[in-house]
């Protein structure tokens, strides 16, 4: 499939029209279960997987589509499936500090060729078309405000070194920060440090461990299409569609 700018758009409107419904829950009282891996739901997941899911079903029903809260299981000959995080950040969301996100991407060959993810509290998106990346704010009317292409900025444009560390998951900050020559760090949740990065605020993401592969597809996507990149610990592209969706340690940098 084309992601032309039409098709674009209908993509994005679906991230918007799920931050919408994230934010109705957000901003009333709700509880949280924990799932088999221990990690929390909403229903502000559940919804958001539902009508992302349903939509993209809609745009393109030959297209399989591979969910954090929906199905898990790859058709063998799939070269080309959608990843979807329908609220990426759920202990962000759960702590009501803003930093959760919508992240859709499309996978084409184990790469993201296309990726959106959305910021409800600040209704701001970011998302790849061709070979570029954009930021841009969202109005009430659903106007897009403030559209400008994105590019990385390397070390020597940057006045500080930034280190983006996890909020929910960074250990030893100082050694994290004398091991990547910076000499400050922001922390932040979600997907937001790939845009953070994307867009020229900061300029190397590690993040050790297990991380699944819709937790990283769309910022992947926008951070390439930005001029920088995600690669494992052995200097190796990350790649999409493995076992289990599972990604191991990697560094995205400027």
């Amino acid at each position: 499939m084309k992601i032309d700018l039409k098709i674009s758009n209908i993509i994005n409107q679906i991230a918007i029209d799920a931050g919408r419904e994230i934010i109705k829950i957000y901003n009333k009282p709700f509880t949280a279960k924990m799932k088999q891996d221990r990690s929390p739901v909403t229903k502000a997941d559940l919804v958001a997987n539902d009508l992302i899911c349903k939509k993209l079903h809609e745009l393109n029903p030959k297209i399989q589509i591979i969910s954090e809260e929906g199905n898990k299981k790859l058709d063998k000959w799939n070269n080309i499936f959608w990843l979807v995080d329908p609220l990426d950040g759920t202990k962000e969301f759960i702590k009501k500090n803003g930093e959760f996100t919508v992240n859709i991407a499309l996978v084409k060959n184990g790469r993201p060729i296309y990726g959106v993810i959305y910021l409800p509290t600040k209704r701001e998106i970011f998302y790849t078309l061709g070979k570029s990346s954009y930021s841009s704010k969202i109005n009430k009317k659903n106007q897009y405000q403030s559209k400008k292409k994105i590019k990385v900025k390397i070390r020597k444009q940057l006045k500080d070194k930034v280190l983006l560390l996890s909020r929910s998951h960074s250990r030893n900050t100082e050694l994290s920060k004398k091991h990547f020559r910076t000499n400050k760090v922001k922390f932040s949740g979600s997907s937001i440090k790939f845009c953070l990065i994307a867009n020229g605020v900061g300029n190397t993401y590690p993040r050790p461990g297990t991380t699944m592969e819709w937790d990283t597809a769309a910022g992947h996507a926008i951070l390439n299409a930005a001029g920088g990149s995600v690669k494992t610990l052995d200097r190796k592209v990350l790649k999409y569609g493995k076992k289990g969706f599972k990604n191991p340690s990697f560094i995205a940098r400027g």
